[in-house]
């Protein structure tokens, strides 16, 4: 009778069987999206019952229809595999669960090659605009991989102080085209993540590229470095005594015009850090000491702040992080 009982057991299970594991598109362009369907059964002799599907990125859609099959029934997996902007060869992973006691879950496979029908070089612009400079620009090239003439391009800007446009060619029907990027000092100084969308003549929705705009702009006072970090380990926890090396952070504060300045109030976010100023170059140069006083017992973030006599840079803050490795 056991034997009989396992037997029954065995024909009654699910079993999913896809027509493929693999969906490879080969080499593609001139495309945002690829689409494509997985196709399965149910191969056992009871209802099968899937879970939602599971892409490996957020850049894959996919669904099932339906979800439960009686034996024999097919079903679909359609999905659409997003392909950004750059260059590059996908792998993408589509993890399938259901009640299949042998396989509980099948991972599919999105394979591409993927060449945009645009490419940029370079896709990201780094700034630096030192003090008394009020104005910058930077070039990058986009180019159409077909080898058809670019045509005219549109740019919009992510705010009002970058203008982009196109340099003059002395071809009218070349493929490539340099792009400037003007950067002008606006506001207070610091650090900014821009970007510029660039639209064709045939494709006015969505833009065939996106110039990323990571820059600085330098204020009157130079901070060097501009973040603290410490990275110790549960060990240092212990009473002993610590290496300066440990504890000690030093910040320079420099006026980068020349002219005499007034740093005070140092303070930090983070209990167990004591911060003070030390004068270097008499209304030029200080230098802020961080020290490490408290070991925290997980890893800690905040800020250490000074105020300054810079119209412009009244108040100063340095980004801390102290990584604590436990063992």
């Amino acid at each position: 009778m056991a034997g009989i009982s396992v037997s029954v057991l065995e024909a009654a299970a699910p079993k999913i069987q896809f027509d493929r594991l693999v969906y490879d598109f080969g080499k593609t362009s001139q495309v945002t999206t690829v689409s494509g369907v997985f196709k399965f059964q149910n191969v056992g002799d009871a209802v099968l019952k899937l879970e939602p599907p599971k892409p490996s990125c957020g850049c894959t859609v996919a669904e099932l229809k339906p979800d439960t099959l009686a034996p024999g029934a097919s079903g679909e997996l359609p999905f659409t595999l997003h392909l950004g902007v750059a260059k590059a060869q996908f792998e993408k992973r589509i993890a399938v669960k259901s009640n299949n006691p042998l396989t509980p879950e099948v991972s599919l496979v999105i394979k591409a090659d993927y060449t945009p029908a645009y490419e940029l070089n370079p896709l990201t612009l780094t700034p630096r605009m030192a003090f008394g400079i009020n104005n910058t620009a930077e070039v990058t090239t986009l180019t159409r991989t077909d080898g058809k003439p670019i045509g005219p391009l549109r740019m919009v800007v992510s705010k009002p102080w970058i203008t982009a446009s196109v340099e003059p060619s002395a071809k009218a029907d070349t493929a490539a085209a340099r792009i400037r990027v003007a950067i002008r000092r606006d506001g207070s100084p610091g650090r900014f993540n821009e970007y510029v969308h660039v639209y064709a003549a045939e494709q006015t929705n969505t833009p065939v590229a996106s110039i990323y705009v990571y820059g600085q702009i330098m204020g009157e006072i130079a901070v060097s470095p501009e973040a603290l970090y410490w990275s110790i380990t549960d060990a240092a926890n212990a009473p002993a005594e610590r290496p300066e090396a440990l504890v000690l952070r030093r910040v320079t504060i420099r006026s980068a015009s020349g002219q005499a300045m007034t740093v005070k109030n140092p303070q930090s976010t983070l209990k167990g850090l004591k911060v003070e100023l030390v004068p270097k170059e008499a209304g030029k140069a200080y230098e802020l000491i961080a020290r490490l006083e408290e070991m925290p017992p997980n890893t800690v973030s905040g800020l250490v702040s000074f105020e300054t006599s810079v119209a412009s840079q009244r108040r100063i803050e340095v980004p801390i992080i102290v990584n604590v490795f436990k063992p």
